[in-house]
């Protein structure tokens, strides 16, 4: 059989879909044929249903599989009823069109209720969606394939019809070993348009699962999700998997043959340094193998030692990535279930900088009960660890977590979309705190490089850090200080009319620190990411470096600059 993937993330960040490259894996090996409708605003031109249903007519596949997370269902929802209407009108019989992913496995009978998707999957579907597919090749009932929503009968046509309508909710089968999976058919993506238009970024997922129970993560609910239906213990499920390290190796060189540019291959693992032996056979085999090409990794905060970290710079790791979430101690026990202390967190950053690992933090800021000294507690453990990066993310309750019920229980959570898919973490917060600490939240949640720049050398006990200054210089804090007063004056339409010129304003304070040797964090790649200053000069200077060798460039020239109206730059 034929089957047609369709990937909604018109608005989300370009990328793999790693469970759809798995499902088309499992499918190739089974002797069955695989497609890709891959829906990004960065891929033009945009597919429209019609294309997809040109596609269907054509090609003839027996199923259409969407995968979504939250913040794409309502765009799968939209394609998938707009498919429904044009087949009705051109007399065109689809096959089962299924809904898979993130969302309807948090919330199943909600997506199955709309009476859209003949299918809802659950969990992990590898072997499942071949048994599923074989079932409707054969001309079989596949109601009861494990891990599907099927319904009872008839699909109903409308969500009043499927409110009364019967389904049927088969528990789900063990989570498959990736031992036993083949390689990941990353081939059902376009590996080399995609590749050049993250820069040589390549994402690589290396293990499935996660041992902690974060409230606003989703690792929590389908651990639940699995020890209810398989009616087992949690140790005894096998959740937290690796895939075989000489297999990750063979696909790292098979990808580097078949695909130009790559230049960082990023491990999107959840924990990769969770299993201390796992780790070191994986830095071990990639320094053998002289891969050549550094690595990104996630990291536990308290589950990193020297030994580890040695191994991961000797390898060729360039970022360790860490999830700090916030500064107030309070907040990550009570709110978050992260309970880590901030000298476990300073602990952490500093044998990652003594391993010579550049680091990166994780923070979110407007979570539930969170006040306004807690939100300045984040900023100034970023100020006191000196990360080599951030990012900064709204806190976003998705469906089914524990966060969620939080954020209602404290009467916080607002609806922000009419189709109740909600906004993404980068957009701005779903909550409402009332009209002072929500602009407050959306202020830093923009401009976190500036608030930590002006927190700079405030802290009592901050680790020893890198930059021009040392850690106990306030030159860049004296400079953005007065800037952070000026925004924190901004009511709610200045700081609308001013936010568009972030990037500028950003950008000027920036040239002005590095003038005057000032370490200090600036937005870079992207308008959620502060940067510190020893590392992106450097990585400038190198690319000046290698501008000059390839084409010298002539005397007399010069920058140009596009002040904004009433910010001076000291």
């Amino acid at each position: 059989m034929r089957v047609l993937f369709v990937y909604p993330n018109r608005d989300t960040q370009l990328g793999f879909n790693h469970g759809l490259a798995s499902l088309s894996a499992v499918l190739r090996a089974a002797g069955h044929g695989t497609r890709l409708v891959n829906i990004n605003s960065e891929l033009t031109p945009l597919p429209t249903a019609a294309d997809i249903l040109e596609i269907v007519r054509a090609w003839q596949p027996g199923l259409i599989g969407f995968s979504c997370l939250t913040q794409q269902y309502g765009e799968a929802r939209s394609i998938a009823g707009q498919l429904r209407t044009l087949a009705a009108e051109t007399g065109l019989d689809l096959p089962p069109i299924i809904a898979g992913g993130i969302h309807p496995t948090l919330v199943p009978e909600e997506v199955m209720g709309e009476g859209l998707w003949d299918f809802v999957g659950v969990g992990e579907c590898e072997h499942a969606l071949v048994e599923l597919v074989e079932r409707i090749e054969a001309g079989e009932s596949a109601a009861a394939v494990s891990n599907f929503l099927a319904w009872e009968g008839e699909r109903p046509t409308t969500p009043e019809v499927a409110a009364s309508a019967r389904w049927r909710r088969n528990p789900v089968a063990p989570f498959p070993s990736l031992a036993q999976l083949p390689a990941p058919h990353l081939g059902l993506f376009d590996l080399q348009r995609i590749t050049a238009l993250k820069g040589g970024w390549f994402s690589l997922l290396t293990s499935r699962g996660c041992p902690y129970r974060c409230t606003y993560c989703l690792n929590h609910r389908i651990v639940d999700l699995y020890r209810e239906e398989r009616g087992t213990r949690v140790f005894e499920l096998g959740f937290l998997r690796r895939r075989p390290v000489p297999g990750v190796i063979a696909e790292v060189r098979e990808l580097l043959r078949q695909v130009a540019g790559i230049s960082t291959f990023i491990l999107d693992d959840d924990l990769f340094t969770q299993d201390r032996e796992h780790a070191l056979e994986f830095c071990a085999a990639w320094e053998e193998a002289r891969i050549g090409v550094p690595f990104v990794v996630n990291a536990h905060v308290q589950q990193l030692d020297p030994e580890v970290a040695a191994a991961l710079a000797r390898a060729g790791c360039s970022i360790l990535k860490l999830g700090i979430e916030s500064g107030s101690e309070r907040v990550r026990r009570r709110v978050l279930a992260r309970p880590m202390t901030d000298a476990a967190i300073g602990a952490t950053v500093e044998v990652a900088r003594r391993a010579g690992l550049h680091t990166s933090g994780f923070v979110m800021v407007g979570l539930p009960t969170e006040t306004r000294e807690e939100l300045m507690e984040t900023v100034q453990l970023l100020a006191d660890t000196r990360l080599g990066r951030f990012r900064t993310s709204f806190f976003h309750p998705f469906p089914g977590t524990e966060a969620l019920g939080l954020a209602r229980k404290a009467g916080e959570y607002m609806l922000p979309t009419g189709d109740a898919t909600g906004t993404t973490f980068t957009d701005q917060s779903p909550l409402d705190f009332g009209a002072e600490q929500n602009l407050l939240v959306d202020k830093v949640g923009r401009i976190m490089p500036w608030f930590v720049n002006a927190a700079l050398g405030a802290g009592t006990e901050a680790s020893s850090g890198s930059g021009a200054g040392g850690h106990g210089d306030a030159r860049a804090a004296a400079r953005y200080a007065p800037l952070v007063r000026r925004v924190l004056d901004m009511d709610r339409a200045a700081w609308e009319a001013f936010r568009g010129s972030i990037p500028v304003v950003d950008r000027e304070y920036s040239t002005a620190a590095a003038g005057n040797n000032e370490f200090h964090y600036a937005l870079r790649y992207g308008s959620t990411t502060g940067v510190s200053s020893d590392w992106f000069l450097a990585e400038e200077a190198a690319e000046w470096d290698t501008a000059a060798a390839a084409a010298p460039c002539g005397p007399g020239a010069a920058r140009e600059t596009n002040p904004v109206a009433g910010v001076m730059v000291p």
